[in-house]
């Protein structure tokens, strides 16, 4: 019975062998496949990392970038006044082109305008003051 024994705890132990192995295998695959997905989403966040850099740079070099957006916006909202007519009515078409293009409400495209023509009133009297002295 010796020999028996001997071969049926062998058996238990290649049994116990073989699943070890199989979790093994299992939990390997598991941490490649997180592994594949950390990569993978690593990779798609410097992909957008370039391409952000690469659209500011050139939205930079075309001389569309947003910050002198954001500085015409300020200054066409301030009411500063202008010497000449063009240099209103070109605010007026960049207010224009924002409402337009979305980048302004109706109501803030009319408060600029009117603020604009206000200016502009502003400018004309001015104007008359100066040629009258």
């Amino acid at each position: 019975m010796d020999g028996t024994k001997a071969l049926y705890y062998g058996a238990i132990a290649l049994v116990i062998l073989i699943g070890i192995s199989v979790v093994l295998s299992v939990i390997s695959a598991i941490i490649g496949l997180v592994g594949a997905v950390i990569s993978g989403i690593v990779s798609l966040a410097v992909l957008a990392g370039i391409v952000y850099v690469a659209y500011k740079a050139g939205s930079w070099l075309l001389g569309d970038d947003d910050s002198a957006s954001l500085d015409s916006i300020d200054s066409i909202g301030s009411g500063s006044s202008s010497t000449s007519v063009d240099a209103g009515s070109s605010r007026q078409d960049r207010l224009r082109k924002q409402y337009v293009e979305g980048q302004i409400s109706e109501a803030e495209f009319e408060r600029r305008i009117g603020e604009e023509l206000e200016t502009e009133e502003v400018d004309d009297i001015d104007r008359e003051l100066e040629r009258e002295r």
